[in-house]
């Protein structure tokens, strides 16, 4: 694959499908939405035609042709070789180029990765964002997290972490209908986390569009550079999980999830504290029953 990068105001971002040689935030609108697109549909662009792209896009066929003058190449026909000679990788192409090292070899290169996405995660960070998703945590009456796939067990993590200074969530289903069981009961004054890899889900859209009618507050976590995920939620903290071809890690989100926790026990100051003393000696109670 070819590494592809460009600079913005958050710093290196890396980009492993194409090379812009205008910056996002410098493009247009209709600009902004093809490029959106190829870049969560790139398995896919060796089968569509310029049409195809607008229609899926929502941009007119001539944007679409004017479109590859920004990205290096002459035409589709010439993006689409590209794409050929870098050889799109795929979950089973990424795996198989993790285990190509001997063990101690995968055990460094993970570190060193892990180091490069917490970096990364680093520039991406807006502390404002930071803080406005602490105040709203904080303030919350009640709090709802959804995380689907990979991302369930950090929804598991963010619950267990804020349950020991006495703060309730409810995690909501993963998919399907079933989300909406938790999600009628969310409303103003109440706040739903979400995480958003890779693309956006059904069920991202419908917590999105129910927020305008229940009121609540939405937090998105998510490793997405563009989407109208990012433009419709309230609050937005982004994250690295790594190269769009490498094995994708929950370091960084979980370094997210973990800052939060630790935020939110110094605003709840003594009634954090008292919950985490109960529960030492609780655990001190039942120690003979209940060892560790």
């Amino acid at each position: 694959m070819v590494a592809i990068v460009y600079n913005s105001n958050n710093g290196r971002i890396p980009m492993n499908v194409i090379e812009f040689l205008v910056p996002l935030e410098q493009m247009s609108k209709s600009q902004q939405k093809i490029a959106d697109f190829l870049l969560k549909s790139m398995e896919h662009i060796p089968f569509y035609t310029e049409e195809d792209i607008a229609r899926k896009s929502g941009v007119s066929i001539s944007t679409v042709s004017r479109f590859w003058t920004i990205t290096g190449f002459d035409n589709l026909k010439s993006f689409k070789k590209h794409l050929q000679e870098a050889q799109y990788s795929t979950p089973a192409i990424k795996m198989k180029q993790a285990l190509e090292k001997n063990e101690q070899d995968i055990v460094a290169k993970m570190i060193t990765s892990a180091q490069s996405n917490l970096s990364e995660t680093m520039h991406r960070t807006s502390l404002d964002a930071y803080q406005e998703a602490v105040d709203a945590l904080h303030e919350a009456k009640c709090i709802f997290i959804h995380g689907h796939g990979s991302a369930a067990c950090l929804a598991q993590l963010f619950q267990f972490r804020l349950n020991r200074i006495g703060i309730h969530v409810h995690i909501m289903a993963e998919s399907g209908h079933a989300l909406l069981e938790s999600l009628v009961h969310a409303g103003a004054g109440d706040v739903v986390l979400f995480f958003g890899f890779v693309r956006k889900s059904p069920e991202a859209a419908v917590i999105i569009d129910h927020a305008a009618a229940a009121g609540y507050t939405t937090i998105l976590i998510t490793d997405l550079l563009l989407s109208d995920m990012i433009d419709g939620s309230d609050i937005v903290l982004q994250v690295d999980r790594g190269e769009r071809d490498a094995f994708h890690s929950l370091v960084a989100p979980m370094a997210i999830i973990d800052s939060l926790s630790i935020s939110l026990a110094g605003l709840r100051g003594d009634k954090a504290m008292l919950k985490l003393q109960q529960l030492h000696e609780i655990r001190k109670q039942y120690s003979a029953l209940l060892p560790k």
